[in-house]
């Protein structure tokens, strides 16, 4: 699972060459992101105006069952595809590739051929599923193909053509969200299963069109030399598909305990007002992660001296750095507008937590980006052990602060600390095992951004 190591380069690239494809990569994805994200907005406001209530919780629960399946049609490990094929070459690669291909096909078939045969045991998630479910095993396995081009052309460094797909997906649904909720009215549910399926259909379409200009190079790692089968490689990827799928298990594990305190303490109102600010949080986020992550794995992971993966370290988190403290101080300047807007007057109250909780976006952003040299180079333990750590403190901090402060507030406050540990951890990990030295530049971008966020923070404290 470890990278190959990596040799001392003494040539520094030029600034302008080093930021370069950073910036490309989160103009190209950053307003894919963005695309996408208002063409599904589209969409759900379509199915709600012209389905009601009834169509939007039945999509909502199909599009549940469905990611569900998919995570398990891939065993979650389209970040250990884009690794793999990112980090080794030749026959290698040709057989890491080869063997996912192998296990995606095979668990697609088996979760799809199971919904197709035995729907029963999904039936009862209601929105009558039990008769929708074979139905939807097309749009799964069109959906695990989906993953597996799209880790394919991540890895490729096709991040333009990968950032299409998603708008492509998102822009299908939209296309298809009226004749599909009219449909859905008159009593077709299946119409929902159908305007699932079209979607999936155009992605896969629009990514086999997009790997036909690698024809070369997929020739070759489908095509040359090594086997179909690597038991090697299936270890190694499974590994790590298992350790990301535990992370995320303990990610909502955590959440959940979290808002179940809450909600005992302080009831539905103020949980509700928490989830709001929560998810203002994960979104704003997510928009920045989003538009570099496709470019910073498979980058870290090609790198084959210190210099060249530090440089890719320095870059990223200097430019996420800054775009995030932009982001947050904005959201901290019209904290109540924001949520007035996104959700309702009911729910300005939730500025009390955006308090805490936009200081903890800064230092997600940042232990983000230091853990993803912990997974290009394979250490699933201590990735496993950073993430596990984090959510503990998450927890302990939330549950067990004094009863002067609210379970919510104390909430707010566990956010913070638990992306401090965890920047904490990876910083520590990262000097002393991966030799990474952040470069000035990095460092006065970094402790700039944190000033700015403070500093807004501070005097929009009292603002709700």
């Amino acid at each position: 699972m470890i990278a190959p190591p990596l040799v001392v380069a003494t040539q520094v690239p030029p600034a302008t060459r080093i930021y370069r494809p950073v910036l490309r990569a989160m103009s190209q994805t950053g307003a894919a992101a963005l695309a996408s994200g208002l063409l599904s907005a589209l969409a759900t406001k379509v199915i709600a105006v012209a389905g009601g209530p009834a169509a939007l919780a039945t999509l909502s629960t199909l599009q549940q069952l469905r990611q569900a399946a998919v995570v398990a049609a891939t065993g979650n490990g389209q970040t250990a595809l884009v690794r793999g094929s990112s980090a080794l070459s030749g026959r290698e690669r040709s057989e890491h590739v080869r063997t996912v291909a192998c296990l995606f096909a095979a668990a697609t078939a088996l979760v799809a051929g199971s919904m197709i045969l035995w729907p029963q045991p999904l039936a009862g998630f209601g929105a009558g599923a039990g008769r929708l479910i074979p139905w939807l095993a097309i749009p799964v396995a069109l959906t695990s193909f989906l993953v597996f081009a799209s880790a394919v052309l991540n890895a490729l460094g096709a991040i333009g053509r990968l950032a299409m797909l998603s708008v492509i997906a998102s822009a299908a649904m939209a296309l298809g969200a009226w004749p599909a909720a009219r449909a859905f009215a008159v009593g077709q549910r299946s119409a929902l299963v159908a305007l699932l399926t079209f979607s999936a259909a155009v992605s896969v379409a629009a990514a086999l069109i997009a790997l036909v200009g690698f024809h070369g190079r997929l020739e070759g790692w489908f095509h040359g030399p090594g086997s179909w089968w690597s038991g090697k490689a299936a270890r190694s990827f499974g590994i790590m598909s298992v350790t990301l799928l535990a992370s995320g298990l303990a990610a909502s594990g955590a959440l959940l305990a979290v808002r179940r305190h809450i909600l005992f303490t302080q009831g539905l109102i103020v949980t509700g007002q928490f989830d709001a600010a929560w998810g203002l949080s994960m979104n704003q986020v997510t928009l920045v992660l989003s538009s570099v992550q496709t470019y910073y794995l498979p980058a870290v992971a090609k790198s084959r001296s210190l210099t060249e993966r530090d440089g890719h370290i320095s870059s990223v988190l200097t430019v996420a750095a800054l775009t995030a403290a932009g982001v947050i101080a904005g959201i901290a300047l019209f904290k109540p507008w924001f949520l007035r807007m996104l959700y309702a007057a009911a729910f300005e109250p939730a500025a009390a937590y955006l308090r805490w909780t936009l200081l903890g976006d800064y230092l997600k952003v940042t232990s983000w980006i230091l853990s993803i040299p912990i997974l290009a180079a394979g250490d699933m333990k201590m990735f496993l052990a950073a993430d596990l750590v984090a959510y503990t403190v998450f927890v302990a901090v939330a549950t067990g602060l004094p009863p002067a402060r609210t379970a919510a507030s104390s909430a707010a406050i566990g956010f913070v600390a638990m992306y401090a540990a965890h920047l904490l951890l990876c910083a520590i990990y990262l000097r002393l095992k991966l030799r990474f030295v952040p470069a000035r530049r990095t460092l006065a971008g970094w402790v700039l951004g944190l000033a700015v966020v403070t500093a807004v923070s501070a005097l929009n404290w009292e603002k709700t």
